[in-house]
């Protein structure tokens, strides 16, 4: 069953190494009539405009309050390293 988890491409590879020349397409098709779906991965999640405006919302308050956690003391420099950003 590990084979389940390959790609297309990866069975593809696997194949040509003992000699079976076939394409990514050929791969999909075959799985396809065994009664596999093929679907691509999305890369990220698609984000609307209510998303972002609340997004957008929730920083701008967030960083409202930056002050009020950290003092009167705080500088920018203090807020980087707090939030994990660095020069390196």
């Amino acid at each position: 069953m590990e084979w389940l988890l390959n790609t297309t491409k990866q069975m593809k590879h696997k194949w040509e190494e003992v000699g079976v020349n076939v394409c990514d397409r050929t791969v999909r098709n075959r799985l396809k009539e065994m009664g596999f779906q093929y679907r691509k991965a999305k890369r990220k999640p698609a984000l609307t405009p209510k998303h972002k405006r609340t997004r957008l919302q929730w920083a701008k308050e967030s960083l409202a309050k930056v002050p009020t956690v950290l003092g009167s003391n705080y500088n920018h420099e203090t807020l980087c390293i707090l939030l994990g950003f660095t020069d390196e």
